[in-house]
This record gives C-alpha cells, sequence and structure tokens, in this order.
C-alpha cells in the first residue's frame, strides 16, 4: 500500500513538472532539426532534379503550357548564362517587378546563379516608389511585364545605374526575356558563391517602424528556409502528383518561398496565375487538380461566402495554407465546413525571416494560431515594459526568433539593423503573442505602426511624408483601422496651417500612391496629434483606433 502511494505521488510530481516546463520557459524550440546544404540557392532548388526529370514543374495558369523539370533545368542554366553575356556580375542587383509569370523561376535562379541579387518589387508600385527602390539597390537591369512597363520606364529615366528594361512577353521597343531563356548553355557560369554571407535576395520591408528598408537574405538564409519547409511537419509535396495553385505575388517573400520555390525544389509543379481573378482562379483548381494554394485571410474570406465557390469542384484542394495576416478562427471554419476540407493552416513570418518561421503541425489544427516555430528555430516573448523574457503561458509579449533563416540585416542601414536585430542573432519581430500552454503562439496585436492591408505592408511614416506636401497641411499622422477580413486600412490625422477640405487632401494623397496605400480608413481634421517631448507620434490616443472601435467594410 505505502509503494503504490509513493508511485502515485510521484506520477503526480512528475506530470506536474512536465506542465511546469511546457508553461514556464524561456523559449520554444521545435523538436525537429534539418541538415543544410551549404550550396547556393539555385543549386538547392535543383539538386535532386534528376528524381524527377520527367514530372511536370510549371503550368501557366492562363494558357495551359507546361514546362518540365528536364526543360526547366535546361532553361535555367540558359538564362543564367544570357544574364552573363549582357554584363550581369557578381553582385549586381536585378530588379524583378512585375505581375506573376512562371519565368520568374528563371529570373530568380538565373540571376543568383551569377552570384548577383534579386530586388522584387511589387507590381502596384507607382513609378516614384519603384524608382526610390531602384536607386537604393543601384539596380542595374530591371525585369517587367507588358503590363508594368510604362511605369519602369517612368522610373528608369531617374536612376542612372539601370542598363536596360528586359520584358517577359512582348514589347516593341525592349529586349524580350526569351532572348536570355533560348541563350545556348550547358552549365552555370563559373562564379565562386559563399552561400553564409553573399546577398542572393533583397524583399523590401518597414520592418519594425519607419520606410521600406532593403532586406538582405543571403543564400543560406534562402536555403534554410526551403529546408525547413520540406519537412514532414511543416509543408511537404509528393513529386510528380501535387500542383501548387499560385495567385499572390511572386514580389512577395510569402508568395516567391512557399507558393513558387517550396513545390518546385520538392519535384512538384507550381500553376502560376498573374494575379488573384475569382473565376480564373477556381477554373485552374478545377482543371489542373491543384492540391496545394497559398492563400490569405480575403481569399478565405471569399472561400467561405461567395456564392462562385460552389460552381467548381475544388475537391482536389486538400491543404490551403494561410500566410501575410492573422486569420481568425471563425472564418477559417466557415471555410473549413464549406469545402469539406481536413482543415487550414496557417503561418506567421516576415521578410526578415524569408518567410515562414512559425507554422501549425500536420493534423495539428488551432483556429487563430499561428503554430510552433519550424524546424531549427528558437522562439521566445519578450516583456514590452520590463525587457524581461515572459516564462507564463497566456502572458503577452513581443515575438523574437532566432534561427538559420534570419536576415543578416538592413541594406546600407546599420542602425536599422542594430534596432532589428540582437547581437547574439535574435530578430524583434514588433508582433505581440501569447502562447498556450501546448506552445502554441496566438498574435494578438502589433507593436510596429505598420498596417497590413490584404497581406499588404503599408508604412504610416511614407504616407505621412507625402501628407506634409500638402500646402495646406501642417502636421500629419496615419494609423491602422479594423477593416474585416482585410486586416487594416490606413486612416490619416491631419492639423492644418491654411484652409482645406479633408476630401481634397485625401484625393491629394490617393493621386500619389499605389492602390493597396490609398487612405481607404478616410481623412479627419484635428486640432492637435498627440506626442511624446521626442515628437514620436502617440498613434494609439489617435481617436477611434483602438481594435474594434472601428470595422470598415471594404470591397475586395
Amino acid at each position: 500500500m505505502i509503494i503504490r502511494i509513493v508511485r502515485r505521488c510521484l506520477l503526480k510530481w512528475r506530470y506536474r513538472n512536465i506542465l511546469h516546463r511546457q508553461c514556464c520557459q524561456e523559449y520554444h524550440k521545435s523538436p525537429y532539426n534539418v541538415d543544410i546544404p551549404n550550396i547556393s540557392i539555385a543549386e538547392y532548388i535543383l539538386k535532386d532534379i534528376n528524381k524527377y526529370r520527367k514530372f511536370t514543374a510549371l503550368i501557366n495558369g492562363i494558357t495551359g503550357q507546361e514546362t518540365t523539370f528536364d526543360q526547366l533545368e535546361s532553361e535555367i542554366v540558359s538564362t543564367a548564362t544570357g544574364f552573363k553575356n549582357i554584363g550581369l556580375q557578381k553582385n549586381d542587383i536585378v530588379c524583378l517587378y512585375g505581375t506573376n509569370r512562371p519565368e520568374f523561376a528563371h529570373v530568380f535562379c538565373g540571376v543568383t546563379a551569377n552570384g548577383a541579387i534579386l530586388t522584387i518589387a511589387n507590381s502596384q508600385l507607382t513609378a516614384e516608389e519603384l524608382a526610390t527602390q531602384l536607386y537604393d539597390t543601384s539596380t542595374k537591369f530591371i525585369i517587367t511585364t507588358p503590363d508594368c512597363v510604362t511605369k519602369a520606364n517612368n522610373a528608369k529615366v531617374k536612376v542612372p545605374s539601370v542598363k536596360e528594361i528586359i520584358v517577359i512577353g512582348y514589347s516593341e521597343f525592349h529586349r524580350n526575356f526569351s532572348d536570355l531563356i533560348e541563350t545556348k548553355a550547358n552549365q552555370f557560369p563559373d562564379v565562386k558563391i559563399n552561400p553564409d554571407t553573399d546577398t542572393a535576395l533583397v524583399p523590401y520591408s518597414s520592418g519594425t517602424t519607419g520606410l521600406p528598408k532593403g532586406v538582405l537574405l543571403t543564400h543560406k538564409n534562402l536555403v534554410a528556409e526551403l529546408c525547413q519547409l520540406r519537412h514532414p511537419t511543416i509543408i511537404p509535396f509528393v513529386s510528380g502528383e501535387e500542383k501548387s495553385v499560385s495567385c499572390l505575388p511572386m514580389v512577395h517573400i510569402a508568395g516567391l518561398m512557399i507558393g513558387m520555390l517550396n513545390p518546385l525544389s520538392q519535384g512538384a509543379a507550381t500553376v502560376v496565375l498573374p494575379r488573384f481573378e475569382a473565376e480564373s482562379y477556381l477554373k485552374a483548381i478545377q482543371k489542373f487538380r491543384g492540391t496545394f494554394s497559398l492563400i490569405a485571410p480575403p481569399l478565405v474570406n471569399f472561400f467561405a461566402k461567395d456564392p462562385m465557390v460552389s460552381k467548381y469542384d475544388l475537391s482536389s484542394l486538400h491543404t490551403p495554407y494561410s500566410g501575410a495576416a492573422p486569420l481568425s478562427k471563425t472564418l477559417t471554419e466557415q471555410m473549413v465546413h464549406r469545402l469539406k476540407l481536413q482543415g487550414i493552416r496557417q503561418g506567421y513570418g516576415m521578410s526578415e525571416t524569408s518567410g515562414a518561421i512559425f507554422t501549425d503541425p500536420v493534423g495539428c489544427y488551432k483556429y487563430g494560431s499561428i503554430g510552433k516555430p519550424v524546424p531549427n528555430t528558437i522562439s521566445k516573448l519578450i516583456d514590452i515594459e520590463n525587457g524581461e523574457t515572459i516564462t507564463k503561458a497566456f502572458e503577452s509579449g513581443e515575438i523574437w526568433a532566432r534561427g538559420p533563416q534570419i536576415t543578416k540585416g538592413y541594406l546600407n542601414n546599420e542602425e536599422a539593423t542594430r534596432r532589428s536585430i540582437t547581437e547574439d542573432g535574435w530578430i524583434k519581430t514588433g508582433d505581440i503573442a501569447y502562447y498556450d500552454d501546448d506552445g502554441h503562439y496566438f498574435v494578438v496585436d502589433r507593436l510596429k505602426d505598420i498596417i497590413k492591408y490584404k497581406g499588404y505592408q503599408i508604412s504610416p511614416t511614407y504616407l505621412e511624408s507625402i501628407l506634409l506636401s500638402h500646402e495646406a497641411v501642417l502636421e500629419a499622422a496615419v494609423v491602422g483601422v479594423p477593416a474585416d477580413v482585410f486586416g487594416e486600412v490606413p486612416k490619416a490625422y491631419v492639423v492644418l496651417k491654411s484652409h482645406a477640405e479633408a476630401t481634397e487632401i485625401q484625393k491629394y494623397i490617393n493621386e500619389r500612391v499605389s492602390p493597396y496605400k490609398k487612405l481607404r480608413g478616410g481623412l479627419e481634421i484635428v486640432d492637435e496629434i498627440p506626442k511624446l517631448p521626442s515628437g514620436k507620434i502617440l498613434r494609439r490616443k489617435l481617436p477611434q483606433t483602438d481594435n474594434g472601435k472601428e470595422n470598415l467594410k471594404i470591397n475586395y
């Protein structure tokens, strides 16, 4: 009897100790580790190609044209040589600016195989915004699509470093990208690449605050991310059988890494659509029997509520994956129920992390959660008041993360690098979250000021700078206000120095920014903008900015 009592007590103590370790720990770490080969990103994407040469690699979702992996390898090698022949050298920067095309895979691999660097720019950027990025990166070549040629031309004339614009598709006055693909070559150019230190990709991000900055991602960062994504618990693909239907912008880190490069590196096909258009997207899933699709909350809302969805056979779609912005539990459940899915998984990351650093483990759905750290990744929460590490479940703090996919810093901006990345490699994400007893993280707020609309990042500082250029505006502040499933939309508050109508100022700024940056939340004239003595705007003290006070209905 005494022995049984002692055993029972020991079991209770052990169980409580396990719970204590789960709830009271300084950091969370994936139980899995993956090997990361010391090779360039282009080599990694093609390293297993002998296993699936005859399988389809790319499908044009509009025309149906297919490219096998055997063809893709040959075309990528030729593209890399074509870039070298027109003068691309190691560390030169090429800007990819346009709407999705299958050839984006050729551009990415062809540029990076030369030891050169690709910077990606959203097709909605204005010519002025594009010129700023081109100038900041000293871009040598612009690769664009016909719908963006005019803006690319207008930007090029402002940036002396740009030598040439190359168009994927027909353009009367520019070199066609097909000329590079058709270059005769049997192997990659002989270029020495150090995966640990050589930059491969420069997406632009506002980070935790301020104006957009170039994020320096090395070959190792990108290879590490793809190794993590292919782990059986994250986003694995069955080569030759699965198809990723991709409509989110591939000039965004998630669209590029998760929507295109992850399936390609695993021998699965990517169906490429220029952009989201409801009918063509649904047709592509049905026609090509798409099994995977990277989506965002607006698309989840579309799947859950739009009558058009019922007209198509989407039964092949078994693993939709949501990213770019937080996804609510209610909306998730609506889509799962309507499409009869096993579940929808959600991931979390940023440009600075090469893509995902958290994701729901396969088969473990906690709707509303961003999941747990991916392999080789550690995370923790930091109390924003005292800077201490949080060790208890359900207490909120800023997410910090560390892993081989984390950026080495920002282009030409050491101060921003020091603010965002600690000396021992932790990146401060600027997002506030808590974790539950199982170590699943839930994002609840944003420490940073960045506004997220349909997954796009909008810098308040940038919009404020344009507002202040109006002759009647003395002071300006921009905040994000809730906008249903689309995340947030920008709303402006201005103090005037001379008479002007709010509608006039709102029109002034909307004419000067990309469509997704427009002041959809409106503009309000106020007597004062709350600020600290240092001059920092206290955005949270502006009227109607608290979560839930204002929830705008925005058309998709």
